[in-house]
C-alpha cells in the first residue's frame, strides 16, 4: 500500500520530535533510488531511510541494514558535498501533500551558514528525492526529469523547483463542516470514498473508507443524500482535528498473521486483530521489512517451483515411456518359446516360408502363429528369436534400473516441494536453492561472492521428558543429520510413503526411550511432512543403525528396515511449545 498524507503527517511529527537539531553524519546510496542518512543526536544515532522506489516509496527512521557500493553514485557524492555535517533545521509537509521538505543548515566554504532543502516526493512512479539551494533552485535529483518525460516540470540541475502539480483538491487540515458539505454536494451518486478523495488531497482509499465506516456508511456505496454528507462531515472533522493536534495512533492490521493494512490512526473499519505502536517509523520498518522478505520468498519459491515442476513433468513422461517399454520387454519368454517351437518342428519347415502354425506342447498343443523371415532357413529363424529373447531379457534389467532411478528422482523432487512449502525463513530457502544448484537443477549465473559457508543448524525441540529432538530443514541437512550427527543409539523417524523431514531423538545412554517422547517426536515428524494437514498420519521409527543410503542416491533419500509404525495427528501447538530457539 502507498503512503498517504495522513501517514506522512505522523512521520513529519515524529521527525520534528526526533530529528530537529540532529547532525547528518553519514550519507549512503545503497540502491539507485534509496538513500540512508545517519543522524547524530545526543546519546544516539538514528538512521533515516528515504526511498523513491516507484513500488515502495517511503521515508522513516529505520534499523534496516544495506550493503553500500564501493563507489558512491554521483547523487550521493553531491549530497555529501552539500549537506553532510549539516544540521536539520526544519521539516514541513506543504499543503498536506505526499511531500516532505527537510531544511538543513550547512556551513559553506566561506564559513557562512546557508540552508539546503531536501525534498522528498512520495508519489508512486513519480516519486523523487531533490536537493535545492536556499533560493529553491535544483542542485540535482535522484531521478532527473527532462522535457521528454514532462513538459510541465523538469527536475534538472540549475532549474527552478516547482512542486508537483495541484489537482484542484482542498487541504483537509484547513476545511470546516460547511465547506465539506458544500464540496461533497457536487459528488452525489458517486461512491462515498471517491467523493472524499476527489475533493481532498493527501487522502487515499484506506482513510476515505475509514471516514465512511465511522459515519456508519459503506465507502463503496453511492453518496445519495445530505444526511450522509453531514454524518461524513462530522467524522472527517474529528479525524483531522486529531491530526492537526498531532494525536496519532500508529496501527497495524493483521489477517491470518499477515499484514493487511497500516495507518497512523486507529483503523476501526477492520474487524481483525490489530497492533498499536508508539512510533510510526517502528511500524513502517516492520511492515516494509516483512514486505521485502515476502518478495524474496516469492522470488525463490516461484523460481524453484517452476524448475521442480518442469523436471517432474519430464521425469513423469520418461517414467511412463519406460514403463511401456518394460511391459513389452517382460514378454521376452514368447520369443524363447517361438525359437524352441521352430527347432522342435525343424523337420516340417523349409526356407522361404513367411508364417507357420505350430503346436505349443507347453500349453495343451494349442496352435501358435509364428512369423518367419523367408530369407532365412529354419535354424537361423530360431536363432533370430533366441537373440530377441536375450536382448529383451537384458533390457528388462536396464529398464527396471532406469525406472528405479526416475522414481527416486520424483521422490526427491516431491521432497524439495515440501521443503520449500514448509521453509520457515529466507535462509531456509537459500539453502534449498544452493542444494538445487549443487544437484544441477539450477544453473548459477555467476559465482556468488556472498555465499554463506556456515549452514543453518537443524530445527531443535525438547520433549517433555527432556530428550533432544532434531529435524532436518532440507535434503542436504537430512543427510547430515542422519549420517553424521546422529549416533547408532538414536531413534530415527519419518512419515511413511510421503515426503518429509528426517527426525532424530538423541539417546546418549542407550536406554529405552519413554513412549511419550516417541509420540511427541512422531507428531513433530508428521508436522514437518506432506501429511501436515492430515490426521492419523503413519510415522515409521527405527534405530539409526537400520537406516541406509543407497550408492548414488539423491540427498536425503534413504531406505530403512526393522521399523515400527505409529499413527499420529500433527500438532502445531505441540511443535511451538517444544521448539527450542
Amino acid at each position: 500500500m502507498s503512503l498517504d498524507g495522513v501517514t506522512l503527517a505522523a512521520i513529519k511529527d515524529e521527525f520534528k520530535n526526533r530529528l530537529i537539531g540532529g547532525r547528518i553524519d553519514k550519507i549512503y546510496q545503497p540502491k539507485p533510488e534509496l538513500l540512508t542518512l545517519r543522524i547524530r543526536q545526543p546519546g544516539q544515532n538514528l538512521e533515516l531511510l528515504i526511498s523513491a522506489d516507484p513500488q515502495e516509496p517511503r521515508v522513516h527512521i529505520s534499523e534496516e541494514n544495506f550493503d553500500n557500493p564501493m563507489n558512491p553514485p554521483a547523487f550521493c557524492m553531491l549530497l555529501r558535498k552539500h549537506i553532510e555535517s549539516g544540521r536539520i533545521k526544519d521539516i514541513q509537509q506543504p499543503n498536506f501533500e505526499r511531500v516532505l521538505e527537510i531544511t538543513i543548515q550547512y556551513m559553506n566554504n566561506e564559513g557562512d551558514l546557508e540552508d539546503k532543502i531536501l525534498v522528498i516526493e512520495l508519489m508512486g512512479r513519480h516519486s523523487n528525492i531533490i536537493l535545492l539551494n536556499q533560493e529553491r533552485m535544483i542542485l540535482d535529483s535522484i531521478k532527473r526529469i527532462t522535457s521528454n518525460k514532462s513538459r510541465y516540470r523538469q527536475l534538472l540541475p540549475g532549474k527552478e523547483y516547482f512542486p508537483p502539480p495541484e489537482q484542484g483538491k482542498n487541504n483537509p487540515l484547513t476545511t470546516d463542516f460547511e465547506e465539506f458539505t458544500q464540496l461533497l454536494q457536487n459528488d452525489l451518486n458517486k461512491p462515498i470514498y471517491r467523493a472524499i478523495m476527489n475533493n481532498y488531497r493527501g487522502i487515499g482509499p484506506l482513510i476515505a473508507h475509514e471516514i465512511a465506516y465511522r459515519a456508519g456508511l459503506n465507502g463503496e456505496d453511492q453518496l445519495v443524500n445530505h444526511e450522509q454528507i453531514k454524518a461524513l462531515a462530522q467524522e472527517f472533522i474529528n479525524i483531522f482535528e486529531a491530526i492537526r493536534n498531532n494525536n496519532f495512533n500508529p496501527t497495524l492490521v493483521l489477517k491470518n498473521n499477515e499484514f493487511e493494512a497500516f495507518s497512523s490512526i486507529t483503523l476501526e473499519q477492520f474487524d481483525l486483530p490489530k497492533e498499536e505502536y508508539d512510533s510510526i517509523s517502528e511500524l513502517m520498518t516492520l511492515y516494509f521489512v516483512e514486505k521485502i522478505i515476502q518478495k524474496i520468498i516469492n522470488r525463490y519459491t516461484e523460481k524453484m517451483g517452476a524448475v521442480i515442476s518442469n523436471n517432474k513433468e519430464k521425469a513423469d513422461k520418461k517414467y511412463r515411456k519406460l514403463k511401456g517399454q518394460l511391459k513389452g520387454a517382460q514378454n521376452a519368454d514368447k520369443y524363447k518359446l517361438k525359437g524352441e517351437l521352430i527347432l522342435a518342428n525343424i523337420y516340417r519347415l523349409k526356407k522361404g516360408e513367411k508364417k507357420v502354425k505350430l503346436e505349443n506342447y507347453y500349453d495343451d498343443n494349442k496352435e501358435v502363429t509364428i512369423t518367419l523371415d523367408p530369407q532365412l532357413n529354419p535354424p537361423d529363424n530360431a536363432q533370430k528369436y533366441f537373440k530377441k529373447y536375450e536382448k529383451a531379457k537384458k533390457s528388462v534389467k536396464y529398464l527396471k534400473y532406469e525406472l528405479y532411478k526416475i522414481k527416486n528422482e520424483l521422490d526427491y523432487l516431491n521432497q524439495l516441494e515440501v521443503n520449500i512449502e514448509q521453509a520457515e525463513s529466507v535462509l531456509d530457502l537459500e539453502e534449498i536453492y544452493e542444494e538445487m544448484v549443487q544437484e544441477g537443477y539450477i544453473r548459477e549465473q555467476k559465482k556468488n561472492k556472498n555465499k554463506r559457508d556456515k549452514q543453518l543448524p537443524p530445527l531443535k525441540f525438547k520433549s517433555t521428558d527432556g530428550y533432544d529432538i532434531l529435524v532436518g530443514r532440507n535434503n542436504r541437512q537430512n543427510d547430515k543429520l542422519t549420517k553424521k550427527i546422529a549416533n547408532n543409539q538414536d531413534t530415527w523417524l519419518h512419515v511413511k510413503d510421503l515426503p518429509g523431514s528426517h527426525t532424530i531423538i538423541r539417546n546418549h545412554t542407550g536406554e529405552d526411550l519413554p513412549e511419550n517422547t516417541i509420540l511427541e517426536a512422531a507428531q513433530i515428524a508428521a508436522f514437518y511432512s506432506k501429511g501436515r494437514e492430515s490426521s492419523n498420519v503413519p510415522i515409521d521409527y527405527t534405530l539409526i543403525k537400520d537406516v541406509k543410503k543407497a550408492k548414488g542416491a539423491k540427498p536425503g533419500m534413504v531406505y530403512y528396515e526393522n521399523y515400527t509404525t505409529l499413527y499420529v495427528d500433527p500438532d502445531e501447538e505441540l511443535v511451538k511449545n517444544l521448539k527450542v530457539d
